[in-house]
């Protein structure tokens, strides 16, 4: 399941995942985003995946790329909130798929990350 975390829309997009993703997860979020993008142009993308335990199933893995890689060039930065060595290096391996500037932070930096993904 994933909520949104920032509700504003002052320039970022937060969401925050927990437990495992579904296919129909990643479809809801994915129809989420879209409805952001006509609020926003180029919006920076906050991910907490402080409490994500992975996708249920390499269906929901599939649709997560498929986000991934239809929106590469949608957001201006991307901030993965996570612990972790693998979660680190998952964030290097994202960075791949899209043309943002892509950090990652620890769960302690949420307000760091959110600035940054603000860029103030």
């Amino acid at each position: 399941m994933f909520t949104e975390t920032l509700t504003d829309h002052d320039e970022a997009i937060g969401l925050a995942c927990q437990g495992k993703l579904s296919e129909s997860d990643l479809k809801e979020m994915h129809a989420l985003l879209h409805e952001r993008f006509q609020e926003m142009s180029k919006p920076g993308l906050v991910l907490d995946l402080t409490r994500f335990e992975g996708y249920d199933g390499p269906s929901a893995l599939l649709e997560d790329l498929k986000i991934d890689t239809a929106h590469r060039d949608d957001f201006r930065r991307v901030a993965v909130v996570s612990e972790g060595a693998l979660m680190e290096w998952g964030t290097r391996f994202a960075d791949l798929l899209t043309k943002a500037e892509v950090r990652h932070f620890d769960t302690a930096e949420m307000d760091v990350a959110i600035a940054w993904v603000r860029n103030r």
